[in-house]
């Protein structure tokens, strides 16, 4: 580095449940391997896959009883909590956020840096996920004020920010949209482990390990609502195709519900082991992405092992996919349904969607990250 940023805090939203904007903080603590981590909740447990080295700072809410369970329904505390953190012994602050972590308090000598994963969707986009409990009928009358409320002060913490990045250009215009502010768009990027070759035998080692058909639709996702992985369900189960699940989220309970009685739906849960998921993707079909995602770093994953995808015509995926070279797109479950009917994964080139890929590698996010960084410290 030609720049020196002094000593570095990265900023996080709950750490609780391992996301594509976690695989961007360790993407990023590779150029700051020394940087302390602030999250206003933070489970070990499900972090355990990963060899954090850095010293992870938690809020109050870290002491409260039943913290994990309630989790989701904390967010009103989130001001209080990034807002009371205490960075006075930093130079550069980074937040990572897809919600609140940006609400902090900068000094007026530290510069920060917002790598922005989407702004709040429970604020801007009706998002909700409480399809699922028991107490969806409180929660949404509740939610409409407190987001209101939320939106203002989303809003108001714009000045706090010194720089902005977006991880896609879709995102890039949701920024200027909500924030009235222009930022730069630098791409996420997949490990060189995701290229790795894989051999047939450890195929059948993984497809015996879980009981698996040899052909299946792959989905590989948070279960939240907006990630509609139901319509990946309903359009397997109206073809009759093998479709597994690989994630949890709140969402399970109702996916498991419309599923029942349909062996052909299979749920694997969350898989600690990357190289297990590597080898789905190999084995797929396609993969099957529904939602509406920031940049979307499962395609590129999967698109790594020369697996097609077939997403949703909306958000950041269509920055990454080719039509009709490295996949295809559906603008409603009925298309999604069609090209089920339909699709055969021997008119992809591998090599290809490889290629694409590649396009998309950690080297290259962490080389455009280090040159913007070079540009503002100049």
């Amino acid at each position: 580095m030609n720049y020196n940023l002094g000593r570095v805090a990265i900023i996080a939203d709950q750490m609780t449940d391992f996301g594509g904007a976690d695989r961007e903080m360790f993407s990023v603590l590779k150029l700051f391997p020394d940087a302390d981590i602030y999250t206003v909740l933070y489970n070990p447990s499900k972090y355990s896959h990963i060899n954090i080295k850095n010293k992870v700072y938690t809020s109050f809410a870290q002491k409260l009883p039943f913290k994990y369970k309630m989790s989701r329904h904390l967010k009103i505390l989130n001001p209080i909590a990034y807002e009371n953190f205490n960075f006075e012994k930093y130079d550069t602050l980074i937040s990572i956020s897809a919600g609140p972590a940006r609400n902090i308090i900068p000094g007026i000598y530290q510069k920060h840096i917002a790598m922005v994963m989407t702004p709040p969707r429970s604020l801007w986009d009706h998002e909700l996920n409480v399809r699922s409990s028991r107490l969806k009928n409180i929660y949404k009358p509740i939610s409409k004020i407190i987001n209101n409320y939320q939106r203002i002060l989303d809003v108001s913490t714009t000045p706090r920010v010194d720089y902005w990045i977006a991880n896609s250009k879709f995102i890039s215009r949701k920024i200027k949209k909500r924030y009235g502010v222009e930022s730069t768009v630098i791409y996420p990027g997949i490990s060189k482990e995701n290229f790795r070759e894989i051999s047939q035998e450890e195929v059948n080692d993984v497809l015996q390990k879980y009981q698996l058909p040899d052909k299946f639709f792959l989905s590989v996702s948070r279960l939240y609502d907006y990630k509609h992985v139901d319509w990946a369900i309903e359009s397997c189960v109206k073809t009759n195709k093998n479709l597994v699940i690989v994630g949890n989220g709140p969402d399970s309970k109702y996916l498991k519900e419309i599923s029942k009685n349909h062996s052909n739906i299979i749920f694997l849960g969350f898989l600690d082991d990357d190289k297990d998921v590597q080898v789905l993707y190999k084995q797929a079909l396609a993969l099957l992405f529904c939602g509406i995602e920031d940049f979307g770093l499962v395609p590129v994953e999967a698109m790594a092992q020369g697996t097609p995808i077939i997403a949703y015509n909306k958000g950041g995926v269509t920055e990454t996919v080719l039509e009709e070279k490295t996949g295809e797109f559906f603008n409603n479950q009925e298309e999604l349904t069609n090209i089920l009917n339909h699709f055969d994964k021997s008119m992809y080139n591998p090599t290809t969607i490889k290629n694409r890929a590649k396009d998309f590698t950690e080297k290259k996010f962490l080389q455009n990250l280090e040159n913007y960084l070079s540009q503002i410290y100049e």
